[in-house]
């Protein structure tokens, strides 16, 4: 079975959202990020489960409406809640083809292509806003703080070199 367009399409789209969210967004962006990152690799290892994944594929959706709703309570952004929006209809479609048979498994996909570009244009444009807020991301502070503890160890390391205590002490 080989992917169409629409969904490699959207494979691209969410693979530069979530690189850009990793780079320039905050730690509630690169928090999502990750966990779409996973969700994607997930998707991308079951795909050709097909219809026997369903259930699977369910579960994987409810973990993430549950982690945004947790992102909702915890932020004051306006991202999280367009993301668990999008979430809750995917999981809607799946709760929908279990209990309606007219809902064919082509109905579900087509939601859940359409939603997922929703939601990777949602996080694209909450790390957008971050920028034009004037936000610092997170990775610069990372980088620093890495930076940081790179230089403490090293001279913490020159300090207990034992030719350095000699020069230390010999006037």
């Amino acid at each position: 079975m080989t992917p169409t367009p629409w969904q490699v399409a959207g494979l691209v789209l969410g693979l530069v959202a979530y690189a850009v969210a990793w780079v320039w967004g905050g730690r509630p962006e690169r928090l999502a990020a990750a966990v779409l990152l996973f969700a994607c690799l997930f998707w991308g290892a079951t795909y050709r489960w097909g219809a026997d994944g369903f259930y699977l594929h369910m579960a994987g959706d409810c973990v993430r409406l549950l982690i945004f709703g947790w992102l909702c309570i915890r932020l004051d952004r306006w991202w999280p809640f367009g993301i668990t929006a999008a979430l809750a209809l995917m999981v809607f479609m799946y709760f929908a083809r279990l209990l309606d048979s007219t809902v064919t498994q082509y109905a579900v996909a087509s939601a859940h292509v359409g939603l997922g570009y929703l939601i990777d244009l949602t996080l694209l444009l909450s790390v957008f806003e971050r920028g034009l807020a004037g936000e610092p991301p997170a990775g610069a502070a990372a980088w620093a703080r890495a930076d940081w503890l790179t230089a403490t160890r090293r001279n913490r390391r020159d300090e207990t070199r034992p030719g350095k205590m000699a020069e230390i002490c010999i006037p």
